[in-house]
C-alpha cells in the first residue's frame, strides 16, 4: 500500500502497464493474484529468467538475419526481478513479488506504419459495427472482390515468413495469438511487419539454433515443465501451430469469411498457399529434407495441436502440455 504510484496507460494485458511520459518507457509487467483467461496470472521464476534470455537470442538471430528485419520486429524484455528466499534461494514465493521491464521502442515509430493488436482488428467499431479489418481493406480504395483477397494474402503472408522462419530454422516458437501478435500496417491499410511480445513462456529445441551458433541457458527447477527442448521438438511445434495458427490466422480468417463473398477462393486455400510458399523459401537452409517433410506435413495435412485448458483445470494443472486434435482447416486444399 505505500508503494510507488505510477500513471500508466492501459494496455491489451491487464497486467501489463505503459507509464504515462512524453519520454520512452518500458513497459512493466506485473503478477495478478487472480484467475484470468484459465489461469491464475502470475509472474513466476521461469518467465523472470528467460524472457530476458529469449530476447537476446532473437535479437541476435535478427542482427543476422536481415530479411527477418523486413518482416519482424520484438518487444525485447530488457530486464527480470524475482524475491527468492535469502538463505534457500528458492523462487516460487516470489511469483508475486515480480517484475519484468519490456522495452517499449517499438511504438516510438519514424516510418508512417501504426501498430495494432491483433484482438483489436476483430473488435466490432464503434461506429458501424464492423470489424476493424474492414475498415483497413476499405482504406485500400480497392472497393472490388479482390480487396480482402488480397489483404489476407499480404497480411498471411507477413505472419507466416517469420514466424515459420524462426521455428523452422531455429527452433524458437512464439506465442503469436492475437494478444501477443501487433502487425504494422502502412497508410494505404496495407499490413507490412509482425511485431510479437511476450517471450516469458515461449518454446525452443536446441539443436537447431545450436547448429547455427547460437546458446541460450535453460531454466531448470524440480516441479517446474522445461520449455527448452533437446530431443523432442513437438512441444515447439504444436506450441507455434496452437498461438499463432488456431487462436491467430484461423481466427482472422474465419472473421473475414464472415464479411466477405470469397467467390474465386477462401481465406483458407490463400493460408495454405502461403504456408507452401515459406517452406518452400526456406527448404535450402532447414536441417535436412526429412525434417522439411516431416514438418511441412504437420502444417499442412495432419491435425493441428491446441490446448486443452479444461483438462488442466480438471487435472490441477498436473501437466501444462496436455492437448488435444483439431481438424486442419487447409488440408486437402491444394
Amino acid at each position: 500500500p505505500d508503494g510507488p504510484d505510477i500513471v500508466t496507460l492501459p494496455s491489451m494485458s491487464f497486467r501489463t502497464m505503459l507509464p504515462f511520459s512524453t519520454q520512452p518507457r518500458p513497459f512493466i509487467k506485473l503478477p495478478v493474484a487472480i484467475w484470468m483467461t484459465s489461469e491464475q496470472r502470475t509472474l513466476q521464476a521461469k518467465s523472470i529468467h528467460m524472457g530476458p534470455r529469449l530476447s537476446r537470442l532473437i535479437a541476435d538471430i535478427l542482427s543476422q538475419e536481415p530479411e527477418l528485419q523486413d518482416s519482424l520486429e520484438i518487444f525485447t524484455e530488457e530486464l527480470g526481478a524475482i524475491l527468492h528466499h535469502p538463505t534457500t534461494g528458492d523462487e516460487h514465493p516470489g511469483r508475486f513479488l515480480s517484475v519484468v521491464y519490456r522495452n517499449s521502442d517499438a511504438l516510438a515509430r519514424h516510418d508512417g506504419l501504426l501498430p495494432v493488436t491483433v484482438a483489436a482488428l476483430l473488435t466490432a467499431s464503434p461506429i458501424d459495427g464492423l470489424p476493424l479489418l474492414c475498415e483497413l481493406i476499405a482504406r485500400s480504395g480497392d472497393q472490388s472482390e479482390a480487396a480482402p483477397v488480397a489483404f489476407f494474402r499480404a497480411y498471411a503472408a507477413i505472419v507466416v515468413r517469420p514466424v515459420l522462419a524462426m521455428y523452422l530454422l531455429y527452433g524458437v516458437a512464439f506465442e503469436a495469438h492475437q494478444q501477443n501478435s501487433s502487425v504494422l500496417f502502412d497508410a494505404t491499410g496495407r499490413p507490412r511487419k509482425l511485431l510479437i511480445r511476450d517471450f516469458g513462456d515461449g518454446r525452443s529445441f536446441a539443436p537447431l539454433f545450436q547448429q547455427r551458433g547460437h546458446r541460450i541457458e535453460p531454466f531448470t527447477r524440480e516441479g517446474i515443465l522445461p520449455t527448452t527442448f533437446d530431443d523432442d521438438i513437438s512441444l515447439v511445434r504444436s506450441f507455434v501451430i496452437d498461438a499463432c495458427f488456431v487462436c491467430h490466422l484461423h481466427e482472422v480468417a474465419l472473421c473475414l469469411d464472415e464479411h466477405y463473398l470469397f467467390a474465386h477462393t477462401t481465406p483458407w486455400h490463400i493460408l495454405r498457399e502461403e504456408i507452401e510458399s515459406a517452406f518452400d523459401a526456406l527448404r535450402p537452409r532447414m536441417l535436412s529434407d526429412a525434417f522439411w517433410l516431416d514438418e511441412r506435413k504437420a502444417f499442412l495435412e495432419q491435425p493441428w495441436p491446441t490446448r486443452s485448458v479444461l483438462r488442466m483445470h480438471l487435472e490441477r494443472y498436473r501437466d501444462y502440455r496436455v492437448e488435444h486434435e483439431l481438424p486442419n482447416p487447409v488440408a486437402d486444399l491444394a
